[in-house]
């Protein structure tokens, strides 16, 4: 046995298993892991044989109601009179007396008596519902056309009750690298191989279960464990599959004035978000409010509800070509698209970095029990550890409050997670403080990308309030957009972009090549015949022209052939000046190494005619708002708006 292992058993003798176990029944009972194992800590856990399992997978078989047979267990029922059963029973009122009806849900009977006593001593089953062995009495002549069954005992398969204080000076036993293994392989994950790094982002998908309103989207590869995490670990949770919904099972019923999941549920996850969809067309207005504030509004009712949003999805093309040619919110469905709702995300874990599981990366060690975790996780959401980076950082006075309080909740919940006392160092507090900051820069870099006319670049520095050193964190994929966008272009390309309307945007690739010959102009491939003469003439005007000898020279003595590459709508504005530059940079062999050149209905580069030297600079204005801006005339900038510059390969930032 490990030294994890062994701590492990010494600390929480009665709350943890083999996660291996799990392995032999998951995939043969449709109920949740925390009722697997619940069953299995019924048995002496060290000494488990195959024996066991059977006799395991025999009560399971024989008690859990298949939902396509629960017609024969009710006439089952009624011939033997009494039944023990396992399902998921709920509870309501009957209204207008002290009385209960039990729903037994598998069983499909929705009119079963049940005691006070029982709904005073589990009062769960009047909210989440509870899973349990329930022994259900046929009544006979007893019985009514409202209802003939009565449940006689009730024996919950899930915890009911937990000692925060407990648990957190237990926690505090463990180091740091031992009780995030440990967190891991609570859920099925084997630590021991991965890196610091990915400890983290796994355990990143945690925070929504102990953080109040935290708004988490995952989006990258297929099998990497996302759905799993939220439709498993904990009765506080519901995944939403297919991506039908309802602003009613959602947030309100208006019919029957109830709160819908955001109101019940600790968290709300929406699998496959690529097909979310909602018949209200005022339900992304009121996702929107909620996920600011917590509240939303339906009739004259202003509710409140707690519960985090998760939103995962897959990536289903290169990473690289889409940071050149989109942005990483392509995924979502286009009512999602909107940016004042992504926005509200706090955290954006990059999925793509998440590898496929394979058989090797699901634990085989002890674990905690996943309802005591669940019980843990529901209990911290009481904490609140946001301000506690107030006391060890400063962030930059221009940062906006949304960034700062989405770095907080993160901060927090991985403080909840890792510390739940509260007791840590100030290097563990910068790696969560580090990791929040790129979670949450990574969804304003890609709003900048989406609409860089509302929302800039910012650089997120920070600074140790101790030490006053100044940080600068950047993303991990910064590397794949910059690898590609600082390449050089070839001598005699440019970029040429144009605003079309004040609302689309143009881009094109002018591509000059030369050979020996008289000076001569040829076009290769399609090229708009407007565009074509315009060239034409510009090039005639360049190569007869006295004023520069030196440059007609050149062109006389060689031939050039024009290729044109449209990536964004048909520019029509003068785009002489720009093959002007393109054909000075071929002739004399030098890339143009700062441009991305940029026309609008004319020609932008009213220039006098012997300016050739055309350069980009790239500026920080305040609250560290980075701006590429490229001269108009002396002295003169326009600013290039960030979702032409994914486009262009050639662009250096100097």
């Amino acid at each position: 046995m490990t030294l994890i292992d062994q701590k492990l058993k010494d600390f929480f003798p009665e709350d943890i298993l083999k996660k291996d176990l799990l392995f032999q029944f998951r995939e043969k009972f449709n109920i949740p892991i925390y009722v697997i194992e619940n069953l299995i800590l019924k048995f002496k856990q060290d000494d488990i044989g195959l024996e066991d399992v059977e006799i395991i997978n025999q009560l399971i078989k024989e008690r859990l109601v298949d939902t396509k047979e629960s017609l024969k267990v009710q006439a089952k029922i009624r011939d033997q009179g009494n039944l023990v059963i396992i399902d998921k029973v709920t509870a309501k009122a009957i209204i207008g007396q002290n009385q209960y009806w039990a729903e037994l849900v598998n069983l499909g009977a929705r009119k079963v008596r049940i005691s006070k006593q029982l709904i005073r001593e589990y009062p769960d089953l009047l909210e989440k519902g509870l899973w349990a062995e329930v022994k259900i009495r046929y009544l006979d002549s007893e019985s009514s056309l409202e209802s003939e069954f009565e449940i006689e005992k009730l024996i919950p398969i899930q915890r009911t009750n937990f000692f925060l204080e407990d648990y957190q000076n237990k926690v505090d036993e463990f180091s740091i690298y031992q009780w995030s293994c440990i967190l891991l392989r609570s859920i099925g994950i084997e630590p021991l191989f991965l890196s610091q790094r990915r400890r983290l982002l796994f355990l990143s998908r945690l925070i929504p279960f102990v953080e109040k309103n935290y708004n988490f989207i995952e989006l990258g590869s297929r099998g990497t464990g996302k759905s799993f995490t939220y439709r498993q670990l904990s009765s506080e949770a519901t995944l939403v599959s297919g991506g039908k919904t309802t602003v009613a099972n959602l947030f309100y019923n208006m019919g029957t004035r109830q709160l819908g999941l955001v109101g019940k549920r600790d968290v709300v996850a929406f699998d496959e978000v690529a097909y979310v969809d909602f018949e209200d067309k005022t339900a992304i207005q009121i996702l929107k409010d909620y996920m600011e504030s917590g509240s939303f509004s339906r009739g004259r009712e202003n509710m409140r509800g707690q519960a985090s949003m998760v939103f995962l999805g897959n990536i289903n093309h290169d990473l690289s070509l889409i940071m050149r040619r989109s942005h990483l919110f392509e995924p979502l469905p286009k009512i999602l698209q909107d940016m004042a709702l992504i926005d509200r995300f706090h955290f954006y874990l990059p999925g793509w970095e998440m590898k496929k599981l394979k058989e090797k990366d699901f634990t085989k060690h002890y674990g905690l029990q996943t309802d005591y975790l669940s019980m843990a996780f529901n209990r911290l959401r009481e904490l609140d550890y946001t301000d506690l980076l107030d006391e060890y950082f400063i962030f930059d006075k221009n940062i906006n409050t949304r960034d700062i309080r989405a770095i907080k909740k993160t901060v927090s919940g991985l403080l909840k997670l890792l510390h739940p006392s509260g007791n840590f160092s100030k290097e563990e507090l910068k790696i969560y403080f580090e990791l929040a900051t790129e979670g949450r820069k990574r969804v304003r870099t890609q709003l900048t990308k989406m609409g860089s006319f509302e929302y800039e670049d910012v650089s997120f520095e920070y600074y140790d309030k101790g030490t006053q050193q100044h940080f600068i964190p950047s993303l991990p994929e910064d590397k794949i957009s910059r690898d590609y966008m600082l390449k050089l272009a070839d001598p005699g390309v440019v970029y040429i972009g144009q605003i079309l309307d004040g609302k689309e945007f143009a881009l094109l690739k002018l591509k000059i090549k030369a050979c020996s010959g008289s000076g001569k102009l040829l076009f290769v491939g399609d090229i708009d015949f407007k565009i074509m003469n315009l060239l034409r003439r510009t090039f005639l005007l360049i190569r007869d022209r006295k004023s520069n000898l030196h440059l007609r020279d050149k062109i006389k003595s060689r031939d050039f052939s024009v290729e044109v590459t449209l990536f964004l709508n048909q520019i029509d504005g003068d785009v002489s000046n720009a093959f002007f530059i393109a054909l000075y940079s071929l002739l004399n062999n030098k890339s143009v190494t700062t441009g991305l050149l940029i026309t609008e209905k004319t020609s932008i580069y009213r220039k006098s005619a012997y300016s050739t030297v055309l350069n980009a600079i790239k500026v920080k204005g305040n609250g560290g708002k980075i701006k590429i801006l490229l001269p108009l005339a002396n002295d003169v900038f326009v600013e290039v708006p960030n979702e032409v510059i994914i486009y262009a390969p050639c662009f250096i930032n100097v």
